[in-house]
């Protein structure tokens, strides 16, 4: 291993250090009570190697946003390998895949403290809008949107057929989750996904 591939390695470690110490800060005090002396104590670096890798608090927390929104829209982007494949398959996988990103334990802690600071720092929303759903929904348009092309759905807004492929997936789950009225099952998150399919290609279908 070269020195410059060394020295990206202990960089990223120490990136990947440094965001672990400020998940923990911001899931216990939240975003406006955290701050970077607590972020670098609880990570284990000097304030001056938290400013290395990070301007101020706000990109910090983005980042974090970012990581986390990159784990749910890995899993919420059509497999370009199956796009000539019947739809069936490929949607329900998609549905699936949304559903678990959507109730993961750890992104649930973390986008709490983001809906409690949203109205404060609306531009915290903003990122986890532009860095996670939105792109999931760019994904899944493009992909309806080659279906429309193969002649297979006849969709006027594939950005917003999109939109109503998710919500029909999701159908209360994430919201009794959210109330504590009843956690999902696999069972549950399979049937809610295959309706959703069902439904969206019965209106959607040429």
């Amino acid at each position: 291993m070269t020195i410059a591939k060394l020295n990206n390695k202990h960089s990223e470690t120490k990136r990947e250090q440094i965001l672990a110490g400020a998940r923990a800060i911001f899931m216990e005090h939240g975003y406006a009570a955290a701050s970077m002396e607590k972020i670098a104590k609880t990570a284990g670096v000097s304030k001056g190697t938290l400013y290395n890798y990070f301007e101020n608090k706000e990109t910090l927390f983005i980042a974090l946003i970012q990581g986390e929104c990159c784990k749910a829209e890995a899993h919420s982007a059509p497999p370009t390998e199956f796009s000539d494949a019947p739809p069936e398959p490929i949607l329900t996988m998609i549905g699936q895949q949304w559903l678990m990103g959507l109730i993961d334990p750890a992104q649930q802690a973390f986008f709490r403290v983001v809906l409690a600071e949203a109205l404060q720092f609306p531009e915290l929303g903003q990122a986890v809008e532009a860095s996670g759903p939105a792109q999931a929904m760019q994904h899944l348009g493009r992909y309806l949107e080659h279906l429309k092309q193969r002649g297979i759905l006849d969709i006027a807004d594939s950005t917003l057929a999109a939109e109503q492929f998710f919500a029909l997936c999701d159908a209360g789950i994430v919201r009794k989750m959210q109330l504590s009225v009843a956690e999902p099952t696999a069972e549950a998150i399979t049937r809610h996904t295959q309706h959703a399919v069902q439904l969206f290609l019965r209106g959607y279908r040429t």
